[in-house]
């Protein structure tokens, strides 16, 4: 075969751009059936190398490019040699373990590996496959950690509703009985000891992009009272806790979290105060009460995922931030950040921008950073930058608000 071993899928029109996704219009339906997650090789409709990658008739995303070079063959070798590279970032430039025992080591499309997650938490290699290619060639995978990381632990924790769409929910839950997680793990990031737990933990277990960030805050609390607002369990508020803070509360109203939150608590020596309530609540009851903290860090989950959901999550960015500024005391720290890379850097300045008009303060801005680096960016998915962290200093402003607060409607 001129291609190699994979079926052949044709493009329908012409391929503009470098991006590794090519969308589903644009490519022609094979006359044989091909199951979601086959490894293809892509041409043109002249029969032109195009590249090889991951075909799904499934979902808007029909085929997720891996390489273009023509000799490079999607088999074991590949899928190490990716793994390999990834790690040699991680460890050799970047020496995140002198750091940390846990961090991102595949961060997909910016490592090449589109639809990829993989994290590493001490010994447990936790993949999260986004695409179903990577439900076909699992083995390949773990096989390829326990290269790199002899005696580790390999775990497969597909997001069932991703498992849906690109529809192996099956295949993905056979997966994870096969590759169980541990119940938990304990790391260690920075100054701090953590306790992982992946019976309920989000996503593959811990937010690290935040890692540097936690970093940061740890150098600028020492002696404030600190609010930490989506705490989940509970890393900022124990990073303030370790560093000098005067008080620390966490709030969040996911439950088991907050009970994962205390034991790390106790792990690290520390007591912050957590509170399980709906932060726009405990919000608007500190504003009432003019009880307001030196520092304050607001870090939700990501509240935009697909794009029907962007104006509403700005509305919701916005008033959540208006109400976080409002208990900032005068002089005060604010910490805000966004995961949503749907909203743009610029997008959320400015709903930053005018929740501070709203809430009548100044937002003067000196810091704007993102996911620690061991989540790469590459210049064909500029997307994959998701994360905006923004530092501030709130200062009196203008008594004069730009939108009567009567008439905003509560979240």
């Amino acid at each position: 075969m001129k291609y190699g071993e994979l079926p052949v899928v044709r493009l329908s029109a012409r391929r503009n751009s470098l991006h590794p996704w090519i969308f589903q219009k644009m490519v022609k339906p094979p006359k044989e059936r091909l199951a979601p997650g086959t490894l293809v090789t892509v041409v043109t409709e002249s029969g032109e190398f195009v590249g090889r990658g991951i075909y799904n008739p499934v979902g808007g995303i029909g085929v997720r490019i891996l390489t273009e070079l023509e000799s490079e063959r999607l088999d074991r070798d590949f899928f190490s040699s990716r793994l390999r590279a990834a790690k040699h970032l991680r460890e050799d430039i970047l020496a995140i373990p002198e750091q940390s025992d846990s961090y991102r080591l595949v961060h997909g499309e910016g490592d090449g590996l589109s639809g990829l997650i993989v994290d590493k938490y001490a010994d447990v290699l936790v993949i999260e496959p986004y695409s179903a290619g990577y439900v076909r060639v699992a083995d390949w995978l773990a096989e390829g950690l326990r290269e790199l990381y002899p005696g580790c632990r390999v775990a497969v924790r597909p997001d069932a509703r991703q498992a849906e769409r690109e529809g192996v929910s099956q295949e993905c839950e056979m997966l994870a009985r096969r590759y169980p997680a541990p119940d938990s793990v304990t790391i260690r990031e920075n100054t701090m000891r953590l306790k992982i737990d992946f019976k309920s933990g989000h996503k593959t277990g811990y937010f690290l992009d935040q890692r540097d960030n936690r970093r940061e805050i740890a150098g600028l609390v020492k002696g404030r009272t600190v609010l930490d607002l989506f705490c989940y369990t509970g890393a900022f508020s124990i990073s303030a806790a370790l560093a000098g803070a005067s008080s620390v509360t966490g709030v969040d109203l996911d439950e088991k979290a907050l009970k994962t939150a205390a034991e790390n608590s106790r792990l690290n020596g520390v007591k912050p105060a957590f509170l399980q309530e709906n932060v726009f609540d405990h919000l608007r009851k500190r504003a009432e009460q003019k009880d307001q903290a030196n520092l304050v860090i607001v870090d939700p989950s990501k509240l935009a995922g697909v794009r029907d959901e962007i104006s509403r999550a700005k509305r919701t960015y916005g008033d959540l931030n208006r109400l976080a500024m409002k208990v900032v005391k005068p002089g005060g720290l604010l910490l805000t950040c966004s995961c949503s890379g749907l909203i743009s850097e610029p997008d959320f300045l400015s709903i930053l921008t005018r929740a501070a008009a709203e809430a009548g303060v100044l937002f003067q801005a000196f810091r704007v950073t993102g996911a620690a680096p061991d989540h790469p960016v590459s210049s064909n998915f500029p997307e994959g930058r998701y994360l905006k962290a923004v530092f501030a200093r709130i200062l009196p402003g203008s008594e004069r608000r730009i939108v009567s607060e009567e008439k905003r409607p509560r979240i």
